[in-house]
């Protein structure tokens, strides 16, 4: 991005949003944060995520660089609030949802508006669990307007977090993280919900790497999935019986006395 040190204005400040708000101000720019949780804001501003809170007119008439970090349902609310009240300064607006087909469905027409996606995130939530390196290296997303200037700016603005920008369909992207991420958290979820159900105390000595992991992953947001859940649900349903079908053939093959698995 220029060196002009823009002004950033973030509406979402959790995790996502306050990890980039770290690294803009690394960068020396400015960022300001709004949050329908005030205290979440107040937050962000006390971990040096964003400089100060701001209302979301602020942000609307003022920032140059607009992200809308929040969950899917969130992120539709303010794609319509911004038609209502079109930002007036601003060059590059994106969003940072884990679903594409339905922002971009909403967004069309609206100006200066990229919708991405960073392939990066924790299992923690909230402006606490941001950290400004949370991009490095990590795949970050983005479905092209067919405005190549445009696009450059949201290349350039990813390219400064570290991240590798890669551009991609937006059908195309939902049903792939169906699979690549979906899928797995719906996993990790219900292995959670069955590890519970039993005597954790006794059975948490025999857990190794893979039975942990599944654990952390199952500690994320649930407000979250439970909108990537309803927003994708057909990619997702296709990928869950499709693992439950190869289940169902590598448990008849055990009992017929096969080994169906290439170890």
């Amino acid at each position: 991005m220029p060196d002009s040190r823009p002004l950033v204005g973030i509406i979402g400040t959790g995790m996502i949003g306050a990890s980039i708000g770290l690294r803009a101000r690394d960068f020396g720019w400015s960022v300001v944060g709004y949050d329908s949780d005030p205290r979440a804001a107040e937050e962000a501003a006390r971990g040096g995520a964003i400089d100060r809170a701001a209302s979301r007119e602020e942000i609307n008439e003022r920032a140059e660089i607009i992200v809308i970090a929040a969950h899917i349902s969130g992120t539709l609310a303010q794609i319509e609030h911004m038609r209502l009240n079109r930002p007036q300064a601003a060059r590059l607006i994106v969003d940072v949802s884990s679903v594409k087909a339905p922002i971009v469905a909403a967004a069309r027409g609206l100006k200066h508006f990229v919708p991405t996606h960073p392939m990066a995130g924790r299992e923690r939530s909230g402006p606490a669990a941001a950290t400004a390196d949370v991009f490095e290296g990590r795949t970050w997303l983005y479905v092209p307007t067919g405005d190549r200037e445009l696009d450059w700016r949201a290349v350039e603005f990813i390219g400064a977090f570290g991240a590798i920008p890669v551009e991609v369909d937006a059908a195309e992207h939902d049903c792939i993280v169906a699979f690549t991420s979906h899928l797995p958290q719906v996993v990790a979820t219900l292995f959670a919900m069955r590890l519970r159900s039993r005597d954790f105390e006794r059975v948490e000595a025999f857990m190794g790497p893979t039975a942990r992991e599944l654990l952390r992953l199952s500690h994320s947001s649930a407000d979250m999935w439970r909108d990537i859940l309803t927003a994708n649900k057909e990619n997702i349903c296709a990928q869950l019986r499709g693992l439950a079908d190869d289940l169902e053939r590598t448990a008849a093959a055990l009992e017929a006395g096969g080994f169906p698995l290439p170890f």
